[in-house]
């Protein structure tokens, strides 16, 4: 800009010199007018053609079509090439003043003046146009020095041509003053010659004046050649000195070329330089201008080498100009023109090759642009790459977010905008493409900077677009941000309430608190990122780099913000977690304790199966189990150290919890896998308490099964005992429950069995599968072993109603033997008085006997109450029975209602029992009635023995006295002597026996009073035992005192009737044989007493089927009656043993109720003993021996054997019953405290029969 500046700056300068030239010009031709046709130029060769600075700066005289000829003119006349041409230039140039002139010259009439005039005027214009071409020279030399100056000013390295430029212009104005000095006098010399010119004419007829003017023309004439003659030399003098100016001047232009060409050079290798840097934005092969803008400055740089050649020859010429410069002459004229012409013509070369230096800066200048508008092109194009990757990830943000919260956000306006921009940028590309044609068609550097513009504002469009994009991009990442901040805030707030609702948990307080702190700081940075996304969305409205920059430091600011929620939130995850993993490990530690109370409960329900059981299977299950518990024991204790330690874990300060996460965690989970352990463990007990209760159900049912048969058969000997319709509707209800007990039995084996098998399977599966599978499969265990259970309490229902069918049974079967008991006392007590009565004895016993009927009927009628009452009761309980309701109110209602049945049955039975006792007790009263009639005997015949022996002592006094009577009188003598001593001696027996049936009566007594007083069965059979033996002794001893006491008064009264000896004799031996027949009837009496309560026992069964009239008969009926028995009893010996077996368990059970009425048929057959002689005693006795053979010691001895064997085998019934009624009782202590003495009774009773 500065060059163009200057170069325009000397362009005006040698305007305005050349215009000031002109007007000098048009004053010269207008004062001297007529001087023009005189004058006659010599030296064209002054301005050849070639004056560069009137051709160069010609269009700058006057820039119209009138001033540009009149410069031609001007040019040529200078040239040579005519005078008139100049004539004419300055004609025109004078105007007026040519028709002045032409005017004047019409006027002259005088030739001589006219001549003198027009050779004056022509001098004059000589002298004038010298001076007028010195002034030009000395113009064009202060022009020159002007451009030198300009030049100069431009390159201060032409400081030397600007001094030489200078000196040949004061030259050239030297010469001009000259010249101008001259043409002043041929002015005058004019002005002189017109004045003589004028006065001639106005002389024309006076001679001498027009003579005397004619000399003043001359002479005037003569002033103008001389004047004339100086401005010649001036004006050589002065063209010498433009010569030397134009060859400065030319080696100034060469200079300036150079350096217009060094500048065109650098402006080119500038704008190559600038393409290239352009061309370094992007793919350098891409940019195609590069190489042309690279060849243009190679150019220039080529036309700068010539420039500087042809400078350095311009530069010798002028120096050879100025040789020429010592004389004023046409040859030294000549060669500084020369010399001037060679520079001028370097100088255009120069120029010349200026122009092709400035061609190729100009081409190297539009290379820069079509590069900048490639470049810009690629660069827009790249603009619309980035654009597309900011819509991408704008859109990809959009995408997440849409996806996320579904409704429309900002990040999706802010895709859109992307998508808008990426649009629009794409056309902008499109711009710069069609720019970059127009820049490679441009043949202009304002059409190549339009394209390039055009370009580069499409590139920048497009910038602003992906600037638009990426604002977009930071908005959807701000946005992303604060969605991102709100969602770990949202997680953070979950994380701090899930911490909170965990409730309260030992050691988790300060994680709490934590998981809360860290909440909050998310909701700060929460609060953060939605001021950086507000701030980025406003940066939006500025479509800046800056812009950018600050949006994506505040999108970065929102993005770390975000980043710090998400650490908040992993904060306060951490802590929830710590929390809930402390909770994890509480809550393991609870299962773990759950799963060993769970364990320690099954193993309990299994011990308990297996004792109420006491099957084996199931013992061995509760071992199984019990181990289980000691394995899940242990696991809780470890499962609750774990949890212990995890909260020891927690126990840090807050802003450590977090760090505590994975130790804690660790700790849960290894609290976890102790309570997994515990938990299978538990599975194992929960496995063997079902194993356990399945066996156990498949014992109960089996035991029910057994209780209900031994129910039926209880039932069914009841009704063999008694039957009676109850009875039997009882048995026939036993019976089918009996069978339904067997058929639910079964069931539970079968359960029990699958249970078993079940059980197997899943302990197998324990080892792979998960526990919730193992829970389910164990659930399918506990529907089988249930299914057991219900089977067996299906069973214990048939059992408890077979039980209640045999309670209704035995409690009849009860009522009825309670009936005959006190029947049966009351026969005892009839028979006692009887016996009292007629023995005329006041038997004690008879008392007793009244008092045992008083019990036994208070008895029968308990029984008959309690029978009453156990029937009633019995349709209630059944009811309850039925029920389906499975609870333990449920099962103690039933379990109560049974024992109260139970209870009263056996109140019942103990009535009949207490019945039969009173009866027995009436029995042994009966008997010690009959040993208190013996014992009365006993004491008459002491007093018959004391007679007897004062009898035989009289008799011996006699004999004694008559001994001489006779030899046989001596005889009869020794022998009354013998026999008085056989009185004494059974006196003494007589007295022995007295006493001793006294004391055997004494302990009969005592021995009923313990039967009366005696609370069981044992101590009334003890008391009955001893009694009856004590009744039998003293039977035996008062029998023996009468038995002797008769033999002392057989003896007696043979010392006094010797005379009768024969008779006596006869008597004696029958007595003897008497006595013996008695031992034999005492001995076998003895020995067979058991076989005959064996008979008896059959014996009472057909007596129960008798009438009671034959029970009340007299004694010889009785005594018939038991003969003829004796032989029924032989044939139901027969028939026993063939049907032994199938009624062996119905014997055994009768058993203690036979010997019952085997000691009532005894009081039956042993009749009482009176005053009746032997004889009749012997007729008594005679038709049981002709009837009966007495048995021998050898089958007593198996009739006992059979006996205990039956006694045996009731007691273990009595044994199973007890048991079963303990179970059924189920572990009522009272109860069971009561059955157990009970029992104790009975094993007493049993063993003491």
């Amino acid at each position: 800009k500065s060059n163009l500046k200057s170069t325009l700056y000397i362009i005006f300068l040698y305007w305005y010199v050349h215009i000031k030239d002109e007007q000098k010009w048009a004053t010269v031709n207008a004062e001297t007018p007529n001087l023009r046709n005189g004058w006659s130029i010599k030296n064209g060769a002054l301005h050849n053609g070639e004056n560069n600075l009137n051709r160069k700066y010609a269009d700058y005289l006057n820039d119209t079509v009138e001033g540009n000829s009149k410069m031609d003119a001007i040019e040529e006349g200078l040239s040579g090439q005519s005078e008139d041409a100049v004539v004419k230039a300055q004609q025109e140039d004078g105007g007026v003043s040519a028709q002045q002139e032409e005017a004047a010259d019409s006027q002259l009439g005088n030739e001589e003046a006219k001549k003198a005039a027009a050779e004056a005027e022509e001098f004059a214009t000589q002298a004038t146009q010298e001076a007028a071409q010195a002034t030009q020279a000395a113009q064009d030399a202060e022009k020159a020095a002007q451009a030198a100056q300009a030049a100069q000013h431009e390159a201060k390295e032409i400081t030397e041509n600007a001094e030489k430029i200078k000196a040949a212009v004061e030259q050239a104005t030297g010469a001009q003053k000259e010249a101008e000095e001259e043409s002043g006098e041929a002015k005058n010399a004019k002005a002189q010659a017109d004045e003589a010119a004028t006065a001639a004419e106005q002389a024309k007829t006076n001679k001498e004046q027009a003579v005397q003017q004619k000399g003043l023309a001359q002479a005037a004439l003569g002033k103008a050649k001389e004047a004339a003659e100086k401005a010649k030399k001036a004006k050589v003098k002065a063209q010498i000195a433009l010569e030397i100016t134009k060859a400065q001047v030319a080696v100034a232009e060469a200079e300036k070329a150079k350096k217009d060409a060094a500048q065109a050079k650098t402006e080119a290798q500038k704008a190559f330089d600038e393409a290239k840097k352009e061309a370094d934005k992007v793919d350098v092969s891409k940019v195609k201008a590069l190489k042309d803008a690279e060849e243009e400055a190679k150019k220039a740089s080529a036309a700068e080498s010539t420039i500087t050649t042809e400078a350095a020859s311009a530069k010798l010429a002028a120096e050879a100009a100025e040789k020429a410069n010592t004389e004023e002459k046409e040859e030294n004229l000549i060669t500084a023109r020369n010399e001037a012409t060679k520079a001028v013509a370097s100088a255009e070369k120069a120029k010349i090759e200026a122009t092709n230096a400035q061609t190729a800066k100009k081409k190297a200048q539009i290379a820069l642009e079509r590069t900048k508008a490639e470049v810009s092109k690629e660069l827009a194009e790249k603009e619309v790459l980035e654009t597309e990757a900011a819509q991408k990830k704008a859109k990809g943000i959009s995408d997440k977010m849409t996806i996320a919260n579904k409704p429309v956000n900002k990040a999706n306006l802010a895709s859109k905008r992307a998508d808008e921009a990426l649009y629009k940028a794409k056309k902008h590309a499109a711009t710069a493409e069609s720019a970059v044609k127009e820049a490679t068609e441009a043949t202009t550097i304002q059409t190549a900077q339009e394209a390039s513009t055009k370009a580069k504002d499409a590139e920048k469009n497009a910038k602003n677009e992906k600037i638009k994009a990426q604002l977009a991009v930071e908005v959807a990442k701000a946005e992303a941000a604060k969605d991102e901040a709100k969602k770990e805030f949202e997680e953070a707030k979950t994380a701090g309430e899930q911490a909170e609702a965990v409730g309260a948990v030992i050691g988790a307080d300060k994680a709490k608190e934590k998981a809360k702190v860290e909440a909050e700081n998310a909701k700060k940075q929460l609060d953060e990122a939605k001021k950086f996304a507000k701030e980025v969305s406003s940066a939006e409205y500025e479509v800046t780099e800056d812009s950018v920059t600050k949006a994506k430091e505040k999108a970065s600011a929102a993005e770390q913000a975000a980043k710090e929620a998400k650490g908040a939130k992993e904060l306060a995850v951490k802590a929830a977690n710590v929390v809930t993993d402390i909770l994890k490990a509480e809550n393991a530690k609870k299962e773990a304790q759950q799963a060993k109370d769970e364990a320690v409960k099954a193993k309990t329900d299994a011990k308990k199966y297996a004792d109420e059981s006491n099957a084996e299977k199931a013992k061995e299950a509760a071992t199984k189990a019990e181990a289980a518990v000691t394995i899940a024991t242990d696991k809780a204790t470890e499962a609750e150290k774990e949890a212990e330690a995890a909260v020891a874990e927690a126990n840090v300060d807050l802003e450590k919890i977090p760090d505590k996460e994975n130790a804690v965690k660790e700790k849960a989970n290894q609290a976890a896998a102790f309570s997994k352990e515990a938990v299978k463990a538990k599975n194992e007990a929960l496995i063997e308490a079902e194993v356990a209760k399945a066996e156990a159900a498949k014992e109960e049912a089996s035991k029910a099964q057994i209780a209900a048969d031994e129910a039926k058969a209880e039932a069914e000997k009841a009704a063999q005992t008694a039957p009676l319709n109850e009875v039997t509707v009882a048995k026939g209800k036993a019976e089918s429950m009996a069978t339904l007990a067997k058929e639910k039995a079964e069931t539970a084996a079968n359960e029990a069995k699958g249970t078993n098998e079940s059980a197997n399977s899943i302990r197998n599966a324990a080892k792979t599968e998960k526990t919730e599978d193992i829970t389910k499969k164990i659930e399918e265990l506990k529907v089988k072993a249930e299914n057991a259970s219900k089977a067996a309490k299906a069973a214990k229902k048939a059992q408890t109603k077979a039980e209640l069918a045999a309670a209704v049974a035995k409690a009849e079967a009860a009522k009825e033997e309670a009936k005959k008991a006190q029947d049966a006392a009351d026969a005892a007590k009839t028979e006692a008085e009887k016996i009292a009565e007629t023995e005329k004895v006041n038997a004690k016993a008879v008392a007793e006997a009244t008092s045992a009927l008083t019990t036994a009927t208070a008895k029968a009628k308990e029984a008959n109450d309690k029978a009453v009452e156990v029937s009633k009761e019995v349709e209630n309980a059944e009811k309850e029975v039925d029920k389906d309701v499975d609870d333990e109110a449920q099962k103690l209602k039933v379990t109560t209602e049974v024992s109260k049945i139970k209870d009263k049955t056996s109140q019942a039975i103990n009535a009949a029992e207490g019945a039969k006792r009173a009866k027995e007790v009436a029995e042994i009263a009966l008997k010690v009635v009959s040993a208190e009639v013996e014992n009365d005997k006993a004491k008459k015949a002491v007093t018959a023995a004391g007679v007897a022996k004062e009898e035989a002592k009289k008799a011996v006094d006699s004999a004694g006295n008559s001994k001489g009577e006779a030899e046989s009188a001596v005889e009869d003598a020794d022998i009354a002597k013998e026999e008085e001593k056989e009185v004494k001696n059974k006196a003494q027996e007589v007295a022995e026996n007295a006493n001793a049936a006294q004391a055997q009566l004494n302990i009969a007594e005592e021995e009923l009073k313990k039967a009366q007083e005696a609370d069981n069965e044992e101590k009334l059979q003890s008391a009955k035992t001893k009694a009856l033996a004590a009744v039998e002794e003293a039977v035996k001893n008062g029998q023996a005192a009468e038995a002797a006491a008769n033999v002392a008064t057989d003896k007696a009264k043979k010392a006094t009737q010797f005379a009768e000896r024969a008779q006596k004799a006869a008597e004696e031996s029958a007595l003897k044989k008497k006595l013996k027949v008695l031992e034999i009837v005492k001995k076998y009496s003895k020995e067979g007493y058991n076989t005959v309560d064996n008979e008896e026992h059959v014996l009472n069964e057909v007596e129960e089927q008798a009438s009671e009239d034959k029970e009340e008969g007299e004694e010889g009926e009785e005594a018939e009656d038991s003969a003829s028995s004796d032989v029924e009893i032989d044939d139901d010996n027969e028939e026993e043993e063939e049907e032994e077996e199938d009624e062996e368990e119905t014997e055994t059970n009768k058993t203690e109720e036979d010997i019952a009425n085997t000691e009532g048929e005894k009081s039956g057959d042993n009749p009482p003993h009176s005053d009746t002689a032997p004889q009749e005693q012997k007729q008594s006795v005679k038709p049981s021996e002709q009837g009966d053979k007495p048995l021998s010691d050898s089958n007593a001895q198996a009739l006992l054997e059979e006996n205990y064997k039956n006694v045996a085998n009731f007691k273990k019934m009595a044994d199973g019953l007890t048991k079963n009624i303990i179970s059924t009782i189920d572990g009522n202590t009272d109860v069971l405290d009561t059955l157990k003495d009970f029992a104790e009774d009975l094993n007493q009773f049993i063993f003491s029969m």
